[in-house]
């Protein structure tokens, strides 16, 4: 027995001796499980102490010797829902547990590494409900989420895309977007919104924010008890006596312990960071930085070692299918990982895989991570000083913070911050659409009743209720967008010549003026501000030309592309400018601008009386990217497309998503199709197919 451990577990045992001092008796006894080697003669006194400070989950698996009554507290604290699985609650996670059992609604703010998806996985498991409804912020969530709960074996189905068909007992997994795709809305016993915050001003995108409003008013208007659940809130933008404030609660109970070093003041950064990583880093480190492109130079920067074997394989394998001259390549054979927004969802999930097997310990990130996937990091280094120009504010670098240590995992985290370490703030989450406050953007208010508005609402909402252009319903119908810009578009049209007109009233493939057509008029009436990111309507019409010749080969797209890069661009540039346009323009902005086109052409056309149109045919070719329609589906599973694309050459076929899916499991188990893939490839399936059902497919090593 070591006389110092046993001096340390005393002065701890002394701070309890007053409450006041239990948070330092917790910081001091998760310091010293971090260099504890988990057995020996004092291993009684660390579980008196572990459940004395409410961290059951510390305890020795053995509690033979531990007294009666915190054998008993341990089995209270250890849900019988999540026997299989050996877990057991710390003492704030069980009072969360407790409460939604008991059929309260719950508003859960706390740190990170609190463990709040656990009481997710009970919830679920004790069979309570029927039907549950999970809304994430991105869909590298809902293929997390998913893959955690297929694990599970549940008994429900997961619905994680709105063309799957549902069962008697559900869980929706799905972003604001894609539940509000749904029609009807299903029957909801409980919902989960993940990442809360940004039902407020934690969500930079004006439509997004407005999406996941109209959203939480759907689901609450149904009366099913609710979970929300996000990091550092202090407050929410209400009543104190209202059923929310009364629903919240904030925690600041931390499994893990963060040490913070300021060094802001170190002018050459690299330099810096490499000597840190190299020679102070103990255990995987994230490194945050402003941008994507930013994220690419600093991989490759700190890319000097030696790679393990499958990473140089998959860094071959993205060389080949994307380009060898992208940095993100050149990063992963030094065995640094990169992680961005632009990136295919693939390879995202591919490098998060990679960092949780530790085959990379080095993975270089923009904020995007955050919110996208739940990583495992002992070290995490703030590298900029500003975040799309701005300086990091105090609720994003805690958020970032929190990335480090993990419970179970990494009892201690280790923050370096190369930026200057904001002002401690209250962050307080206001909902508009309930609180119609000034932040509620005109795209939220139009989706309540008029008797529902105050009368500071109505007065923001004068010119959309008493205009004439275009309906209130066709408006609602177009959720998140800007009513005004609705309007201008529905002006034009009305406005517009014969000729004009007709080139807007098409369906199934249209003639080149007619794509042209529709792709000027929502260009410049429905995207305003900087959501036009450098595109014009020639642009958008030249890339979905290319776009469609290349039928999804990146390559070929950037040879295309380079007679035109920017002063200053690398190949590596234009690889990154074909991946946003595809993620960006192709996935999200040209197919919204184009429905909302058709739905408002619609209206028009019947006052006109022209021809309706139908854009649909056209607005699956774009999301898809002119491949099969379930080839960029299955990316969204963590499928690259163009093993989608190779898959597809050896019969995978389905007239459903559930189709799909059963067919690539059962490739995934047929030894020819395997022997037809690279071991890469066959990497790729067998982390999709282990996602979408418990047993895992029988596929080669690809070690």
């Amino acid at each position: 027995m070591a006389t110092n451990d046993f001096a340390v577990l005393r002065d701890i045992s002394n701070l309890l001796l007053t409450d006041e001092n239990e948070q330092e008796a917790r910081d001091r006894f998760i310091r010293f499980l971090d260099q504890y080697p988990g057995t020996g003669p004092l291993n009684v006194i660390v579980d008196s102490l572990a459940a004395r400070l409410g961290l059951f989950p510390y305890m020795s698996p053995n509690l033979d010797e531990v007294s009666d009554a915190e054998a008993l507290t341990v089995a209270y604290h250890s849900p019988r829902s999540l026997s299989k699985q050996g877990f057991t609650f710390h003492a704030e996670q069980q009072k969360i547990y407790e409460r939604l059992m008991d059929g309260e609604s719950v508003i859960l703010s706390a740190p990170t590494s609190f463990g709040k998806s656990a009481i997710v996985d009970a919830l679920v498991l004790s069979g309570k409900w029927e039907n549950f409804v999970i809304i994430v912020p991105t869909i590298s969530l809902i293929d997390e989420t998913r893959r955690r709960l297929v694990a599970l074996e549940t008994g429900y189905t997961i619905v994680s895309h709105p063309g799957q068909q549902p069962a008697l007992k559900n869980i929706y997994v799905l972003t604001q977007e894609r539940f509000l795709e749904l029609d009807p809305i299903p029957e909801v016993d409980f919902f989960i919104i993940d990442e809360f915050y940004k039902l407020g001003d934690g969500e930079t995108d004006d439509k997004r924010r407005s999406n996941l409003n109209i959203a939480w008013r759907l689901l609450r208007k149904t009366g099913a008890q609710y979970y929300l659940l996000g990091p550092n809130i202090d407050a929410l933008g209400f009543d104190s006596d209202s059923e929310l404030s009364e629903s919240f609660i904030t925690s600041d109970f931390n499994p893990v312990v963060v040490d913070v070093e300021d060094r802001s003041h170190i002018e050459d950064r690299l330099s810096d960071m490499k000597r840190f990583l190299d020679e102070e880093a103990d255990g995987p480190s994230l490194i945050f930085v402003s941008s994507p492109g930013r994220a690419n130079e600093v991989a490759f920067e700190l890319a000097t070692g030696a790679a393990d074997p499958l990473v140089i394989d998959i860094a071959d394998w993205i060389a080949e299918h994307y380009d060898p001259e992208w940095l993100v390549v050149k990063a992963l054979r030094g065995g640094v990982g990169t992680h961005t927004g632009p990136m295919p969802r693939s390879l995202q999930r591919a490098m998060v895989r990679l960092f949780a097997m530790e085959k990379i310990d080095r993975l270089v990130c923009t904020t995007t991570l955050i919110e996208g996937v739940n990583t495992v990091a002992r070290n995490v280094v703030i590298y900029d000083k500003k975040i799309d120009r701005k300086p990091i504010d105090f609720f994003t670098f805690s958020n970032i913070r929190g990335r480090a240590g993990r419970m179970l995992k990494h009892f201690v985290g280790r923050v370096v911050s190369y930026a200057d370490q904001p002002e401690p703030e209250t962050s307080t989450v206001d909902v508009p659409i309930e609180s119609q406050s000034p932040a509620a953007s005109l795209a939220t208010l139009i989706q309540l009743d008029l008797s529902e508005l105050t009368e500071e609402s109505a007065e923001k909402l004068r010119d959309v209720l008493e205009q004439d252009v275009l309906s209130i319903d066709t408006i609602r119908r177009n959720r998140g967008l800007d009513p005004l810009l609705q309007i201008g578009a529905a002006r034009h049209m009305r406005e517009a010549g014969t000729g004009e007109f007709r080139d807007l009233s098409w369906s199934g493939t249209p003639t080149r003026e007619q794509l042209a057509a529709v792709v000027s008029l929502g260009y410049d009436e429905l995207i305003i501000g900087r959501d036009r990111s450098g595109e014009n309507a020639k642009s958008i019409l030249a890339k979905l030309g290319a776009a469609r010749a290349a039928r999804g080969d990146v390559r070929s797209l950037v040879d295309a592309a380079l007679p035109y890069m920017r002063p200053g661009q690398t190949r590596s540039n234009v690889v990154d400018d074909v991946l946003s346009f595809q993620r960006n323009w192709m996935g999200f902005k040209i197919p919204s601008m184009l429905r909302a086109a058709s739905s408002i052409q619609r209206e028009v056309a019947q006052d006109r009386d022209e021809r309706a149109s139908n854009y649909e045919y056209v607005i699956r070719e774009i999301e898809s990217l002119y491949l099969p329609a379930f080839i960029a589906e299955l990316e969204d599973y963590g499928l690259p497309m163009p093993v989608g694309a190779k898959l597809a050459s050896l019969g995978l076929r389905g007239e459903s998503i559930e189709d799909v899916v059963s067919s690539l499991v059962r490739m995934a188990r047929d030894q020819r199709v395997l022997s037809a893939l690279t071991k890469v490839d066959r990497w790729f399936l067998s982390d999709v197919a282990s996602g979408l059902t418990r047993e895992m497919p029988t596929i080669a090593s690809v070690e």
